[in-house]
């Protein structure tokens, strides 16, 4: 999804809405060093053959190994705070992009240790195995109904299946985007009742982050959908999104991004408006 010479298959996965916003797979020749913007989502990306990575990270000082390197295969990954930055010589993957709660869900860990790292997703059983699988079905579409099959029996099966359902209970869509096939949702907690402590504990085990954090970064979307999309002013953007006026969105922007929206909107995208590219 980050350069504009790609390949892009989308399916919506939907026996897991609320999960799972989007499985894509992405094939490109051309290099390309991108940065993807925070997304507050969990996401297991799939290296198929041909893929060669020269750099991925999120937060430098953390989860040094490639996606392509030895047995390394397969990774979860969540941009909370900080972009992905990726440079890759070319690229084949099929990427899973799910809400938060599937930290919890499906892989079994907490959302905020995943937090702005990559990781191999040893929960997940046989990587190897699921690896293999993939690889030897033909389609992309035989793919995603098996991706979202196996997902949906983990979730299924998982000790936390009953609290995900509550959960998920209220997920509001955030953004269609210009494939009518991609969409974006976000978690509405506003009618779980709990202790402010409990809440607080249950946040950052499930969303990674404080429900204050949380709606802030959703706020960010919408500001990064507008901006790139709408003809509007950023202060009709900061009114509309309630950011107090404009330096509070270029403020928040800015801490999310390191760029400012005007950076950001001259700025060289890929297929979709996360993707800036570096040239």
């Amino acid at each position: 999804m980050a350069d504009n010479n790609s390949e892009l298959n989308i399916y919506i996965p939907r026996s897991l809405t609320g999960i799972v916003d989007v499985i894509g797979q992405h094939k490109s020749e051309t290099p390309c060093h991108f940065m993807a913007l925070p997304n507050s989502k969990v996401e297991l990306m799939f290296l198929m053959e041909g893929s060669e990575f020269e750099s991925f990270h999120i937060d430098a000082h953390k989860s040094q190994f490639l996606p392509n390197d030895s047995n390394k295969f397969v990774m979860a990954f969540s941009s909370q705070t900080h972009p992905v930055q990726a440079k890759y010589r070319r690229l084949n993957a099929i990427n899973v992009t799910m809400n938060p709660v599937a930290a919890m869900a499906i892989l079994e860990i907490p959302a905020k240790e995943i937090k702005d790292l990559h990781i191999e997703p040893t929960a997940l059983g046989n990587l190897n195995q699921l690896r293999d699988e993939l690889t030897n079905l033909e389609t992309f579409q035989q793919r995603a109904h098996y991706l979202e099959k196996f997902l949906y029996n983990r979730l299924y099966t998982s000790k936390y299946f009953n609290k995900t359902q509550d959960l998920i209970g209220n997920v509001k869509m955030l953004h269609m985007g210009c494939y009518s096939s991609f969409l974006e949702t976000e978690i509405n907690l506003d009618k779980i009742y709990y202790s402010r402590s409990h809440f607080h504990r249950l946040c950052k085990d499930w969303l990674g982050v404080t429900y204050d954090e949380y709606q802030l970064h959703k706020k960010f979307r919408k500001a990064m959908y507008a901006i790139n999309h709408d003809k509007l002013s950023l202060t009709e953007i900061a009114y509309d999104l309630e950011f107090y006026d404009s330096s509070h969105l270029t403020r928040t922007f800015k801490r999310f991004t390191g760029l400012s929206p005007t950076e950001y909107k001259n700025s060289k995208k890929g297929l979709i408006p996360e993707f800036v590219l570096i040239e």
